[in-house]
């Protein structure tokens, strides 16, 4: 569903993945956004880099300018998880070595996945765990990497019509309004809304008043933290380019945002 990548990027991610060991493609430079789904059981090493003490990419700086797909995210080790606060913020990777610090790219769409509790039946009646389990489960996934995530949303067991029923939008459709959005983001000086941030956001992503009044109140109430409230603007800001892309952020885009961070990932915790 990604755009192909930039010369730049396709230069970057090579030469990230060349550091790295990884195979390059005939004509030594990668041209897709990479993949890349390192196993639950990966070391704080292998996901940031710096293994064998060497300043070696971990697997979210190979996966730069593409997707980190992290499945049953609750089976990580939390520490492990936590290592990927900083990179989500910077969008670098910084690893201190005996040899100086390593600096590598990290400018990844994490999208992570778990069951609702241990035994993965969680809100059925065949659920077997007991809420001290679905506590310590939910708390392996800490508070400041959730503020981290922009889309939180439980996938319920289908509806068997819903299944049978029609489908939807096929891939190349929602292709094509990525590309939309995407164009949008080039045209404000950035690669995609989530790199908004300062000026930038306040010119390409202003808010109507009534809009301004929700995220105060959700301020207020303890919804969102001070790096929630952008991440909200900017995800708002692409909900509104997915529809018509006005000018401004109105208050149904907001709430939809807003709506996205809200929901607990796992029983128990708290998003």
């Amino acid at each position: 569903l990604l755009p192909r990548l930039s010369a730049a990027e396709a230069l970057e991610v090579s030469r990230v993945h060349s550091a790295a060991g990884l195979p390059l493609p005939p004509g030594g430079l990668v041209s897709t956004p990479p993949f890349r789904a390192p196993h639950h059981s990966a070391s704080m090493a292998a996901l940031v880099g710096g293994e064998s003490g060497r300043a070696r990419p971990g697997e979210v700086s190979t996966a730069t300018c593409g997707v980190l797909f992290l499945d049953e995210l609750g089976e990580f080790a939390p520490s492990v998880l936590d290592a990927l606060r900083q990179p989500l913020e910077e969008g670098v990777v910084r690893v201190a070595r005996a040899g100086g610090t390593s600096v590598q790219p990290a400018r990844v769409l994490v999208v992570a996945a778990m069951n609702p509790c241990p035994c993965g039946m969680g809100g059925e009646l065949a659920c077997r765990c007991p809420p001290a389990a679905r506590a310590r489960y939910a708390r392996r996934v800490s508070g400041p990497l959730l503020d981290r995530l922009d889309l939180m949303v439980r996938v319920d067991r289908p509806d068997p019509a819903a299944l049978l029923g029609p489908a939807g939008d096929s891939s190349a459709k929602v292709a094509e309004r990525v590309a939309k959005v995407r164009q949008l983001s080039s045209a404000r000086g950035v690669r995609c809304n989530a790199d908004l941030t300062g000026d930038a956001l306040d010119e390409y992503a202003p808010l109507e008043p009534q809009s301004a009044t929700i995220l105060e109140r959700a301020l207020v109430a303890g919804r969102l933290s001070g790096r929630g409230l952008r991440r909200v603007r900017c995800v708002a800001r692409t909900i509104r380019d997915l529809d018509d892309a006005g000018p401004t952020l109105r208050p149904a885009d907001v709430l939809a945002a807003i709506g996205f961070r809200a929901r607990p990932l796992v029983e128990g915790s708290h998003g």
